[in-house]
């Protein structure tokens, strides 16, 4: 090998050598069979340790099984092949340092031209993903929750409402629906200030959470406004559980900036799905109406 070739050579093994992702060379049998790279241990494990041991000997069963059939299909076809997939040391027999917990890694798997390893073999550019992953779901979260109360937020509330009502439609079950409006909220944003009005929907929506989360969605539909869809309860017995929710929501009390201790009070509207052919407006339609016909009476729930 000439002076210039050794040069040449060298300086691609320092570049290599020096990327923070690891590439590995992975070998159709399902060997390690080499790696580059993947110095940079906040985002990697030490990899080294895994050249010359199967895919099965180090990961687990169903992660190995994935591994080979990506490598040997980018083999066999001769095409870019791209997967993504979560791993922790935890999950590797023999790798040490590198980050902790779960990490995703997206890798683009590519055949290896040539046969330098002695059988076919794909190079395995992994690449950790793990907080653009993370991202993405604060991302979802934030298109589904609303961010004060992390409730449901009044559009992915209607999107799941609708799937409970064709839930129960098809399997011939009950479905109820309780609106809560606390009365009290205007008062203490006029006279205290927003913080004090978050403070009081905060201590609202514990309130409900207290009692109904395990029992169906709970959705913020305004400011002050929420509401419970219930599958497979009966509109009688909703009622009993609004009422349950309003007790607890009274129980609520806190402190005002002026020293004084106050409590918030609602009204709750109750309906159920009755006839295969109503939809969500139809029931809200129906649960507001239960609630403009308590003005007037001392009653604070009824059911429409």
């Amino acid at each position: 090998m000439s002076d210039a070739l050794k040069h040449t050579y060298s300086h691609l093994e320092a570049i290599a050598s020096a990327m923070p992702d690891p590439i590995f060379i992975m070998g159709q049998d399902g060997t390690y069979l080499d790696i580059v790279g993947g110095q940079e241990r906040t985002l990697y494990a030490d990899g080294s340790t895994l050249i010359g041991k199967k895919y099965h000997q180090v990961l687990p069963e169903k992660m190995a099984d994935r591994f080979l059939k990506v490598v040997q299909k980018s083999i066999t076809s001769n095409t870019l092949q791209e997967i993504e997939y979560q791993l922790s040391n935890s999950d590797v027999n023999g790798v040490s340092e590198g980050p902790s917990g779960g990490q995703w890694y997206e890798a683009r798997v590519y055949p290896v031209q040539g046969d330098s390893y002695g059988q076919p073999a794909a190079i395995w550019l992994a690449i950790n993903i793990t907080s653009r992953k993370h991202m993405e779901e604060q991302i979802e979260h934030l298109s589904s929750n609303d961010p004060l109360t992390n409730l449901y937020n009044r559009d992915f509330f209607l999107d799941l409402l609708n799937e409970e009502l064709n839930r129960a439609k098809m399997n011939n079950q009950p479905l109820s629906l309780i609106k809560i409006n606390l009365d009290c909220f205007k008062n203490i944003t006029d006279g205290y200030g927003h913080e004090m009005g978050d403070k009081a929907i905060l201590g609202a929506a514990h309130a409900i959470e207290k009692v109904a989360k395990e029992m169906g969605p709970i959705g913020r539909l305004s400011c002050d406004q929420f509401m419970i869809a219930l599958p497979e309860v009966k509109a009688v017995d909703a009622y009993r559980i609004g009422k349950l929710i309003q007790e607890k929501i009274t129980g609520y009390k806190f402190k005002l900036d002026d020293g004084t201790t106050t409590c918030l009070t609602s009204h709750a509207g109750v309906t159920e799905l009755r006839h295969p052919d109503e939809d969500s407006q139809i029931l809200f339609k129906r649960v507001n109406e239960a609630i403009q016909n308590l003005s007037g009476t001392r009653e604070v729930i009824k059911i429409q």
